[in-house]
């Protein structure tokens, strides 16, 4: 392929993919949260910890989805997220007992999460367009903009006319759809040849602390996931809680998802002016503040202002994360890194949720979850700028 050409086929079955790997669940399940537990009596915590278990399990299973990716190529991988996730979704809408659904909702994230997140698809992206592999993460990660644009409205909608269970079963059926699809529709399986031996799990680890750019990396990593994991569970809920009626949060959720293309569409010309690690900057310090906007997001006016920082935020740490390290690691074990960052975003932002859940119930409180926002968005700030500063 010609520099400065990508594959826009491959890059739009990946960016479907993309939308629909989070959308399904890990966007949806803000918006399912209230109705679940208002016709179940299931506790709200327990609830919440079922997304981080799951945010969780994505985190344990990441490397092993990119490990898998390395060796045998994406169509293994996508088949076995929808046989995992479609399952997993499928049991949780028929659960009784809150347990089923705890193990059952975790799983399915899980599956979805760890075989179809940026950490695969953008790995993939980049082994299709080796010749400009920065536009087409740029490209990619601006289908992927539209997954809350798409799932938060469209869950909203379902769940208003079906309930909960039965949305639950629509939203299986797109992902099952949507990974099949990407299975069959991308040629060959695409596995990078290996320079020398695949390196083992302890040297994937290792790698992510070797130098001190990896270092700092992975700290901003780590908050920058803490950060966006609590505002992308609990943006509904404190909107609701600071006034918003429950559409108009959902409403402001999806406008806050299209806002994402804010920080994608300006991208190539942001990095090019900046340099990645001030452009991650900017990023974190929109995090930052649009988690403070979020206490105070009881008017139309001010969510909408948060919709835009926050989206730009969103928007610009994703791609920027993948840029980041395909720079910093190569090519043929970027599958097992991106697959250990994920890891590492998931598992550390699984904390996030559940802290804001268990103080939500011990004071009755949601809006302490922008605290959390906020501090975990600082942290990820501090760190790189500290890495921005290395020679």
């Amino acid at each position: 392929m010609s520099a400065g050409r990508i594959d826009h086929f491959s890059v739009g079955v990946l960016g479907l993919l993309t939308i629909c790997s989070y959308g399904v669940w890990y966007y949806s399940f803000g918006v399912l949260l209230e109705p679940i537990r208002v016709d179940t009596g299931w506790g709200e915590s327990t609830l919440a910890a079922s997304f981080s278990a799951g945010t969780v399990l994505i985190g344990l299973s990441a490397l092993f989805g990119g490990r898998l990716l390395d060796r045998a190529g994406h169509r293994p991988v996508f088949l076995m997220g929808a046989l995992i996730g479609g399952a997993g979704l499928l049991i949780a809408s028929f659960a009784t007992n809150v347990s089923v659904f705890f193990v059952s909702s975790a799983t399915a994230l899980g599956g979805f999460g760890a075989l179809g997140f940026y950490h695969v698809t953008m790995a993939t992206a980049v082994r299709f367009n080796p010749a400009d592999s920065s536009r087409a993460i740029a490209v990619l990660t601006i289908w992927g903009a539209l997954a809350s644009v798409v799932f938060l409205p469209l869950s909203d909608a379902l769940v208003e006319a079906l309930g909960w269970r039965s949305t639950v079963r629509v939203l299986a059926a797109i992902g099952i759809g949507a990974f099949v699809a990407a299975a069959a529709l991308l040629p060959g399986n695409n596995r990078e040849p290996a320079n020398g031996p695949r390196p083992s799990v302890a040297d994937v680890l290792i790698a992510t602390v070797s130098s001190p750019a990896a270092r700092w990396f992975t700290i901003a990593v780590a908050c920058g996931g803490v950060a966006m994991a609590t505002l992308l569970v609990y943006q509904v809920p404190v909107m609701v809680a600071a006034g918003l009626s429950s559409t108009t949060a959902a409403t402001m959720a999806g406008v806050r998802g299209f806002c994402q293309l804010g920080g994608r569409l300006p991208l190539a010309p942001i990095v090019q002016r900046l340099g990645r690690d001030r452009s991650l900057v900017l990023a974190f310090a929109a995090l930052m503040a649009g988690g403070a906007l979020l206490a105070v997001s009881g008017t139309i006016s001010v969510a909408l202002l948060f919709s835009v920082v926050a989206g730009f935020g969103i928007g610009a740490f994703s791609p920027l994360q993948g840029m980041k390290a395909e720079e910093l690691f190569d090519r043929d074990v970027l599958g097992a890194m991106m697959g250990t960052y994920g890891a590492i975003l998931l598992l550390a932002g699984s904390v996030g949720p559940v802290t804001a859940g268990i103080i939500a119930e011990q004071t009755g409180e949601r809006r302490w979850a922008s605290l959390i926002v906020v501090v975990a968005a600082t942290g990820a700030l501090v760190s790189t700028i500290r890495l921005s500063r290395l020679p």
